[in-house]
């Protein structure tokens, strides 16, 4: 337990490092504006200049902006859930203020994007896996759907808000730097979720057969490669029409379907994603 413990809290340390850098270093110097608070913070820092006004850095519109989204979430939310979030978003503030002494990129706006996306990715990623988000977007998200949008999703309401901070960036930068910033959510999100499932793509199988008992054996008998067969083989006919349902990763589908083929080359074979697998089975290990 307390392994695991750690194990959290360094993924939180780690995710909000990368996140801070991949935002502060990368896309904040070539204005590229992905939504969340740092992308509102790039919009009031930039607006702020033209005004002959002072620099508004990203560390502390995050914290200004996160405050009073955590006290009005205190009793909304689950307060372990919470903790986790007020320290993950103080780490994110600390972090932004420690990369912003680092040299920042300036060069050209795909390799910005490609950089920053990544780097924004894998700390999203760990960030989840860690059991917390920063914050921000998605706090505000869930507040406006207990008080205010039942009907509406809270996936809707950050998709909604995110393309509105967007947006707002697409008035203030422009439409090319738009268009790459909208690139660098793209390889985040790819990024974030195989992070935060563990970087395990996860595979599940339904084959309608005629060969029941030979194809329930020969997936059986490729366990050991990450393939899990859940057929009663006991009960299993040796002929007539059965139906198996079979996980197992990404890296053995073309494994699988030639195992199908070769038995039964008139099966029916429906395939989907899984986003994971629990429990304490072979396929694990």
């Amino acid at each position: 337990m307390e392994k695991k413990k750690y194990a959290a809290y360094g993924m939180l340390l780690a995710g909000t490092a990368l996140l801070a850098v991949g935002v502060q270093n990368f896309l904040e110097p070539m204005e590229l504006v992905a939504g969340g608070i740092s992308g509102l913070g790039m919009i009031l820092d930039d607006v702020s200049r033209r005004l002959g006004g002072p620099a508004v850095p990203l560390w502390l519109v995050n914290t200004a902006l996160n405050v009073p989204l955590f006290l009005l979430a205190w009793y909304a939310q689950g307060r372990q859930f919470l903790g986790k979030t007020i320290l993950t978003s103080l780490l994110f503030s600390v972090m932004l203020y420690i990369a912003a002494r680092f040299p920042m990129y300036h060069g050209d706006l795909l390799t910005a994007a490609a950089y920053g996306g990544v780097l924004m990715g894998v700390g999203l990623g760990l960030v989840l896996r860690g059991g917390a988000t920063t914050g921000g977007v998605d706090l505000a998200a869930a507040l406006l759907h207990d008080g205010f949008f039942h009907h509406v999703s809270v996936a809707r309401l950050v998709l909604f808000l995110d393309g509105s901070i967007i947006l707002l960036g697409l008035v203030t930068f422009g439409p090319t730097h738009t268009l790459y910033a909208i690139l660098a959510v793209g390889i985040m999100e790819k990024i974030m979720d195989r992070v935060a499932e563990g970087g395990s793509a996860v595979r599940a199988a339904v084959i309608v057969t005629e060969e029941g008992k030979a194809m329930a054996e020969g997936l059986s008998a490729l366990r050991g490669r990450g393939v899990m067969s859940l057929l009663d083989m006991e009960n299993c006919p040796e002929k007539g029409q059965n139906v198996l349902y079979c996980v197992f990763s990404q890296k053995d589908l073309s494994l699988v379907k030639s195992l199908i083929m070769n038995i039964d080359r008139k099966a029916y074979f429906l395939l989907s994603d899984m986003r994971d697998v629990l429990g304490d089975t072979e396929f694990h290990k």
